[in-house]
């Protein structure tokens, strides 16, 4: 490896040796666990253990270990690509490459986005990499393939057969309670009965205390699932049935008997399983030392407040790539400097404006006679976001550019019932002041701010995450919002996210804030 570890992850290296075949790691987002995953893959390909790695991740994340990490980190050649969503035939060319056998010394890598599974052209290329090569395969942020009855859970299982090594990674492996583990351990060993069984309904039932089949909402749980008519036709099959064995010894409640008739009329039918829950309405679970025990010898849990080696900032950019109907908006702003209304009007604006305009279609909007006009109805920048943002823990702060992103990352936050503050200049003095405070006392999740406004004189040390939705230029402004939350009172590391519009103005504003700041260093420095 190029790089140096750090304690924490000198300690994941000798567990990932100990541990070839699988293995996972529940790391927090920031502890360096691509680090670890990466560093294992070129033991295992000095070894000869495998030849190739094939890396699947959120889209943005995995595009992000093409790019960055694996140029930052590995020692070894590599020839790589990452997946493009509506991979033409260019593109589609360039990872067939892929396939075949790569020249001595030289590690294969693909790195797909987790969507990509539930295509086709995706899930085919995957599986052929797979068969082409023996193969590492890493699910990065495995909790995207924590539940059993997605498509793309099940796909994932299935291609893992084929690997030789297999690795997850997590900071939030189980999200929702134990029933989250169980998918992810299957794709780690299928079959294998990692977890005491390969019945999901055996180990729900074994860490999850669940109500009787006879409870009141399994009446209408049921009755939704397999529908009114059919559920009406069983209630009178059993009031026959109850007319004809009504004693003591036979006779079942309603719900028994329609549980009973569906599986024998259906042999793949489950009635669902429903978590108890206690007084604040959470759901109890039971046996969990038991769980910890179990899962131990094949997992590594890292926390950022544990690592005390690891730097001050940490730093992540997530990558997603415009739809092409935005990127045709982009062009014909870059190149002709104009937008095209949906009346066939046409607005013209000079070079000075054209990066204003630029930032703003990446962002899925454009200004036009002082309002917000929408580019397209799922913005994948927004995406991104959420996605990120599911996989945070703590308070977290938001920093975007323009107002029209302050409104939609404010209003898509409390959609997730997200506590949220805003500071910006739409905010009276008297709000924001209340925003701060909330903020710091923890009665806020979410921070929402524009650095010019917020990024100057604040302490929001409560954050252990800054994501910058969108940047410009202005390197004084990205530097101090920086050290809203990284200051005297910081007792944690903290995480600066980077969410880059792919071949856009983003990257060119990224590429020059880095600039920008490696020179103020090497002039400081020698101070």
């Amino acid at each position: 490896m190029k790089t140096t570890p750090m304690e924490h992850q000198k300690e994941g290296r000798k567990r990932l040796r100990k541990n070839s075949i699988f293995y996972a790691l529940a790391a927090e987002q920031g502890t360096g666990k691509t680090w670890m995953i990466l560093d294992d893959a070129e033991y295992q390909f000095k070894k000869g253990l495998i030849n190739a790695l094939l890396v699947i991740a959120p889209k943005g994340v995995h595009t992000n270990w093409i790019k960055r990490e694996i140029p930052a980190h590995l020692s070894v050649e590599c020839r790589m690509q990452a997946w493009r969503a509506g991979c033409g035939k260019r593109e589609m060319a360039t990872m067939k490459k892929l396939l075949a056998p790569a020249p001595e010394g030289v590690l294969s890598v693909a790195a797909m986005n987790i969507d990509a599974l539930n295509t086709k052209l995706g899930r085919d290329f995957m599986l052929k990499f797979l068969r082409a090569h023996r193969c590492m395969l890493v699910v990065d942020e495995s909790s995207r393939i924590k539940s059993l009855s997605s498509g793309r859970t099940k796909k994932a299982i299935d291609l893992s057969k084929w690997a030789v090594s297999r690795r997850i990674a997590s900071g939030t492996m189980m999200p929702n309670g134990p029933q989250d583990l169980f998918a992810q351990f299957e794709f780690l060993a299928p079959k294998k009965k990692l977890l005491g069984t390969s019945s999901y309904r055996a180990f729900v039932a074994e860490y999850t205390e669940v109500e009787p089949d006879n409870h009141y909402l399994m009446r209408h749980i049921i009755k939704r699932q397999i529908g009114a008519a059919k559920f009406a036709i069983l209630e009178r099959e059993y009031a026959i049935d109850r007319v004809l064995n009504d004693t003591l010894e036979t006779r079942e409640t309603l719900m028994a008997f329609i549980i009973r008739r569906m599986q024998e009329k259906q042999k793949w039918w489950q009635p669902p399983q429903l978590a108890k829950k206690d007084s604040a309405g959470a759901p109890i679970y039971k046996n969990i030392e038991k769980l910890k025990t179990i899962i131990a010898p094949y997992t590594f849990r890292v926390l950022k407040k544990d690592c005390l080696d690891l730097p001050p900032k940490i730093y992540q950019t997530y990558d997603f790539e415009l739809p092409k109907s935005q990127v045709a908006v982009y062009k014909e702003a870059e190149t002709k400097l104009r937008y095209e209304r949906d009346s066939g009007e046409l607005d013209t604006f000079t070079a000075l404006t054209k990066i204003i305009k630029l930032r703003q279609i990446v962002s899925g909007f454009i200004m036009l006679d002082g309002e917000a006009t929408t580019l397209m109805e799922d913005n994948p920048r927004m995406k991104l976001f959420l996605d990120l943002v599911e996989d945070l823990d703590g308070q977290f702060i938001v920093w975007a550019t323009f107002r029209e992103e302050l409104a939609q990352i404010a209003a898509a936050l409390k959609r997730m019932d997200i506590t949220v503050v805003q500071y910006h200049g739409g905010v009276s003095t008297k709000d924001r002041e209340e925003a701060v405070d909330s903020f710091q006392a923890g009665k806020a999740r979410a921070f929402v701010g524009q650095p010019q406004s917020g990024g100057i004189g604040l302490t929001l040390t409560a954050a252990t995450t800054a994501i910058y939705y969108s940047n410009d230029y202005n390197s004084e402004t990205r530097l101090q919002s920086e050290d809203r939350c990284h200051r005297i009172g910081t007792t944690r590391p903290v995480v600066y996210i980077d969410i880059v519009a792919a071949d856009t103005i983003d990257e060119r504003i990224i590429a020059a804030l880095h600039r920008k700041e490696e020179t103020a260093k090497m002039v400081l420095n020698y101070l």
